[in-house]
């Protein structure tokens, strides 16, 4: 299991709350299977995912 993708999950599943950052990683030292299915990140598209959900949002226009 490579770090980057556990790592990856817990930022995927925490969205940006403290709160929910310390849970994802208790619920990866308890069993990190469970960690991957939260993020969606347990097949083997995972890298797909990971940059679908990390993109930078599109711009829009602004005129």
């Amino acid at each position: 299991m490579s770090r980057e993708r556990l790592q990856v999950s817990v930022l995927i599943v925490a969205r940006g709350h403290l709160t929910r950052l310390d849970e994802a990683i208790a619920s990866g030292h308890q069993d990190w299977r469970d960690l991957l299915l939260s993020a969606g990140l347990a097949d083997e598209n995972w890298r797909a995912k990971v940059e679908a959900e990390l993109a930078p949002p599109e711009a829009g226009h602004i005129w």
